[in-house]
C-alpha cells in the first residue's frame, strides 16, 4: 500500500485520513504525518469515525491542524464527510472496536459513490469512473447479486418502454458471446429448434440476450465478460463494443442489463438495482450493495412472499434502504410464471431455478391460471447433475406408467405402487427405491416440459424434451408489483416523455 501512495500519478489526487478515538491522538497524528510523507499529492483533511477510550482533547481540529469531519451515524453522516472534504482517496487509520468487516463494506460503497478509492493497510477498493458513454436515452440495470429477477425486471421494463419507443437491450453474462451479437426481433424467430442449433454449435443458448428477446420481442445485444469484483468491476469484457454497435442500429431507447452483480461502467440517464427480499442486509452490505442501491433510481425489490421471506425481514430490508436512501424509490414485487406457450388442458412438468419451498405455490398458480395440470417439479435447472437425475426419472415414470397400462388391461397385475416398484427391478438405470418416493407421476404422463431459459434449459432440457418426442415450452417470470406502483408508473412516464 505504501507503494501505491507513492506513486507519481497522485500528484493531481487528494488524500483524506479516517482515523477513531480509540487510538492515542499522538499515534494517529504521527500516522497522518507519515501518510503524507508517502502520499505524493494534497493532504485534505480527516474524518473522524467515533471512539473516546484514549480521546484527550475535544479540540480535533486544532490538535491535528486540518479540517476534522466528525460521524455521528455512519449512514446519515459519511457521504456528507465526503462531500466537504472531497477526496481522492480515502485511508483507513481506525481499526476494531470502532470499525468491523460490514462498516468497512458501508464505507467502501460510500467512497465509491463520491468517486473516491477506499484504502487501508492491506487492502484497497479502486474507483474507477465510468467510460462508456451512451448518445441516446438510456436505462442501466443492475443487481445486488444473482438469481434476484434481474433479467425477468430488464424484460418487464422493456416492455412497458416498447409501448411508445423502440427499445433494444444490450446484456452482458457469463455465457455471452465473444463477439457481441444482434437479434432482430423482425427477422429471427426464436424457436425450440433455432436454441438447440445454437447449443449444438457450443454457444450459451439460454444468455440473458436470448431470453430478453424471446420474452420481450424487441432487439437485443449480446456481450460477455468474467469476473466480478465488490463494486461491480470484471476483468473481461466486450461490453463497449456492445454500446458501440446498439447505437448504430435504428432504435429510440438503450436498456443496458448487468450481469449478476457486476456493473457496466456505462453513464446512463436512469438506473434501476434489482434487490432480493430473500437477501440478508448483511450480505447486501457486505457485496458493496449500498454502493448499487444509492445510485438509483428505483430500488426494485423482488420475492416479497413467503417461505422466501416474511412480513418482518421485508420490512427490516425497507428500513434500511431508506436509512442511506431516505428519498428511495422502492417498489415491492412478487414473480408468477407465465408460459410462453399455451398449456390448456395439458399435463406438464416444471423445470426451474426457483427455490423447493414455493413449489405448492407455483403448482397452485399454474394450474389455476393457465388451466393445465403439473404432474411433477424440477428445481435442479441450476445443478446439471441433479436435472439430469430428475430428468432421467421421469423418463422412467413414464416408460412404467405406460407398462403399467398393459398389465392392468391384462389383468396381470394390479396398479398399487409396491407392484409398480417391483416391475422394473432389473432395469439398471431406474432406482425403484427413487420411484416410490415420487409416486405422484405414477397416474399422469406428462405431454409438455415448461422451463425457465436458464442456465441447462436449452442443452439439456430442451434435447431431452424433443427426444423424447415431448412438448417444450418456456416461462417467463412476470412481476408483479404490490406495493409501489406509483413510483413505477411515473418512472415509465419519465423516460417516454424523454426527447
Amino acid at each position: 500500500m505504501i507503494n501505491l501512495l507513492k506513486n507519481q500519478q497522485n500528484r493531481n489526487k487528494k488524500l483524506a485520513a479516517l482515523i477513531d478515538g480509540e487510538h492515542y491522538p499522538q499515534i494517529n497524528l504521527d500516522a497522518i504525518n507519515l501518510l503524507k510523507k508517502y502520499f505524493k499529492g494534497e493532504f485534505v483533511g480527516i474524518i473522524f469515525l467515533g471512539g473516546t477510550e484514549k480521546l484527550i482533547d475535544d479540540d480535533l481540529e486544532k490538535f491535528y491542524g486540518y479540517k476534522v469531519e466528525k460521524i455521528f451515524d455512519l449512514d446519515r453522516d459519511f457521504l456528507a464527510a465526503l462531500d466537504n472534504l472531497k477526496p481522492d482517496i480515502l485511508y483507513d487509520l481506525s481499526d476494531e472496536p470502532v470499525v468491523n468487516h460490514q462498516i468497512r463494506m458501508k464505507i467502501a460503497s460510500f467512497c465509491f459513490l463520491r468517486q473516491c478509492s477506499y484504502m487501508g493497510s492491506d487492502f484497497y477498493f479502486e474507483y474507477e469512473p465510468k467510460i462508456i458513454t451512451v448518445s441516446k436515452p438510456s436505462l442501466l440495470i443492475i443487481g445486488t447479486g444473482k438469481r434476484i429477477g434481474k433479467t425477468a425486471v430488464s424484460t418487464f421494463v422493456a416492455k412497458e418502454i416498447s409501448s411508445s419507443k423502440k427499445v433494444c437491450i444490450v446484456a452482458m453474462g457469463r455465457g455471452g458471446p465473444k463477439k457481441p451479437q444482434i437479434i432482430k426481433a423482425e427477422k429471427v424467430k426464436i424457436t425450440p429448434e433455432f436454441l438447440l442449433s445454437l447449443a449444438r454449435r457450443g454457444m450459451h443458448a439460454s444468455s440473458d440476450y436470448i431470453e430478453d428477446a424471446l420474452f420481450a420481442q424487441i432487439d437485443t445485444i449480446g456481450c460477455r465478460r468474467c469476473a466480478g469484483g465488490f463494486g461491480g468491476k470484471f476483468f473481461l469484457s466486450n461490453i463497449r463494443e456492445g454500446v458501440k454497435l446498439v447505437q448504430r442500429l435504428e432504435n429510440d431507447f438503450i436498456i443496458v442489463e448487468g450481469s449478476g452483480a457486476s456493473i457496466p461502467p456505462i453513464k446512463t440517464d436512469y438506473k434501476i438495482c434489482v434487490v432480493s427480499a430473500a437477501q440478508s442486509w448483511e450480505s447486501i452490505v457486505g457485496y458493496l450493495g449500498i454502493y448499487r442501491i444509492v445510485q438509483a433510481d428505483i430500488v426494485f425489490i423482488t420475492m416479497c412472499e413467503e417461505p422466501l421471506a416474511d412480513n418482518e425481514s421485508i420490512d427490516v430490508l425497507v428500513k434500511n434502504i431508506l436509512k442511506i436512501k431516505s428519498d428511495a424509490k422502492i417498489i415491492k414485487s412478487i414473480f408468477r410464471p407465465e408460459p410462453l406457450y399455451s398449456v390448456k388442458n395439458k399435463k406438464v412438468y416444471l423445470v426451474l431455478t426457483a427455490s423447493s419451498l414455493v413449489q405448492d405455490k407455483i403448482k397452485d398458480y399454474f394450474e389455476k391460471t393457465f388451466n393445465c395440470k403439473v404432474v411433477g417439479v424440477s428445481f435442479n435447472l441450476s445443478d446439471r447433475k441433479k436435472l439430469k437425475e430428475d430428468l432421467n426419472k421421469i423418463s422412467n415414470y413414464n416408460k412404467l406408467s405406460k407398462m403399467n397400462m398393459i398389465i392392468s388391461k391384462n389383468n396381470k397385475s394390479n396398479s398399487n405402487i409396491a407392484n409398480s416398484c417391483e416391475y422394473n427391478q432389473n432395469d439398471k438405470m431406474f432406482d425403484s427405491s427413487q420411484y416410490c418416493k415420487y409416486s405422484n407421476f405414477i397416474d399422469s404422463d406428462y405431454e409438455m416440459i415448461v422451463t425457465e431459459l436458464k442456465a441447462a434449459s436449452v442443452d439439456v432440457v430442451t434435447e431431452f424434451a424433443l427426444s423424447q418426442k415431448k412438448g417444450i415450452n418456456y416461462i417467463n417470470n412476470i412481476p408483479i408489483i404490490i406495493e409501489g406502483k406509483d413510483h413505477f408508473d411515473n418512472f415509465i412516464k419519465r423516460i417516454r416523455s424523454d426527447a
